[in-house]
């Protein structure tokens, strides 16, 4: 984000009155003995805070700007999951207008920074992907966006997954996601070795989902 700015009469979190003075998109100075340009913009006491960051979300599946949809939370994780996947089909969302609807509210609360997870798996292949990148792209200059690639049905569950999880790092995902690797994909060993070659190979980190309760919890 760029831009000059003077912002006069703000509160810092200790309650001093202050005056912050913006150069380039960054905090230049800020303090009571700073002298506010004939431009400067009254910030009427209001208490002054880094930027919000929203560090988990799912972008491509947020119902923001449709009608009221009900998620009810019983059953497994498999069976929520599956359930959300036959809602999502349903609906004919499309991943660049939802994502950019709870993007541009979230920026309107202070947020400047989000990880969203975005879905990659054989019934949508990387069109979600494609569609956060737009809106991230359209949006570039209000937040900063990470994309991790996330096998939500499963990483080795699903034929062809693997294969897709390439061709969203390829395409410029930002983290390799994972998800539940004993209680998604039966095979714990296979699935972590697979979410940390991809991050080996395209060099990006790792954020892996993880749900698994009690003693494989632990063991995981």
């Amino acid at each position: 984000m760029a831009g000059d700015l003077d912002i006069a009469d703000v509160r810092l979190p200790d309650g001093t009155q202050a005056c912050m003075r913006i150069r380039s998109g960054r905090i230049a100075e800020i303090g009571d003995d700073v002298v506010p340009g004939p431009e400067a913009i009254d910030g009427g006491g209001c208490l002054a805070l880094p930027g919000l960051v929203e560090a988990h979300t799912h972008l491509d599946k947020t119902f923001w700007g449709l009608p009221w949809q009900s998620r009810d939370g019983g059953g497994t994780i498999l069976e929520r999951i599956e359930r959300e996947r036959r809602m999502k089909a349903q609906l004919g969302l499309d991943a660049e207008r939802q994502a950019t609807g709870q993007i541009l509210a979230s920026v309107a609360l202070g947020t400047t920074a989000i990880r969203s997870h975005v879905d990659v798996d054989p019934q949508v292949g990387v069109r979600s992907i494609e569609g956060v990148m737009a809106a991230r792209e359209r949006c570039r200059d209000l937040v900063d966006i990470e994309i991790v690639a996330f096998p939500q049905w499963g990483l080795l569950s699903r034929p062809g997954a693997s294969e897709l999880m390439h061709e969203a790092m390829a395409l410029g995902a930002d983290v390799v996601g994972g998800l539940d690797p004993a209680a998604i994909d039966r095979d714990p060993r296979g699935s972590v070795d697979l979410v940390f070659a991809l991050a080996e190979r395209y060099g990006r980190p790792v954020d892996i989902h993880l749900h698994e309760p009690d003693e494989l919890g632990q063991f995981t």
